[in-house]
């Protein structure tokens, strides 16, 4: 973490607007994405999400912190409307950042979400999501990928 105000400078690279398209990778959908990820002073780092349909309905919403650890563990905390909050851990790799969940918080009217797994890549200024889900602990499986650009 920081002590100055200043963006955790490791994980500084996700800072601003992205936005592109993605796929399900359960029953083959497609959908527009757009991240924001914004720095206000604090150690932190603001995430907010929103998936539409191609036709432009909202689909899907979420929105979390990541931090930095002094010993370089990246943290990430998010919230969605359907009742599903996690908490994951992970590490920065030469390309981005790694996360597992180590808390997943439901609502009585959530789905059995049992654990998940995120990726931000980010090759030639092109920013690469992919979700995993684990449901009813079944083992993690590709939920979600997006292909960002910065807007």
């Amino acid at each position: 973490m920081t002590s100055d105000g200043s963006p955790p400078v490791d994980i500084d690279f996700l800072l601003g607007e992205w936005e592109g398209e993605g796929e399900g990778l359960w029953g083959g959908f497609s959908f527009k994405d757009r991240l924001s990820f914004a720095h206000r002073g604090k150690a932190w780092i603001e995430y907010h999400q929103l998936t539409r349909t191609l036709e432009g309905a909202t689909a899907h919403a979420e929105s979390g912190y990541l931090s930095l650890g002094e010993d370089g563990t990246v943290s990430m905390t998010i919230a969605a409307p359907t009742g599903i909050t996690e908490v994951l851990t992970g590490s920065l790799t030469t390309e981005g950042i790694v996360l597992g969940s180590t808390e997943i918080g439901q609502a009585p009217t959530a789905l059995n979400v049992t654990a998940t797994a995120r990726h931000l890549i980010l090759r030639d200024e092109t920013l690469l999501v992919e979700l995993d889900i684990a449901m009813n602990d079944e083992a993690l499986t590709g939920h979600t990928r997006s292909i960002l650009k910065r807007a």
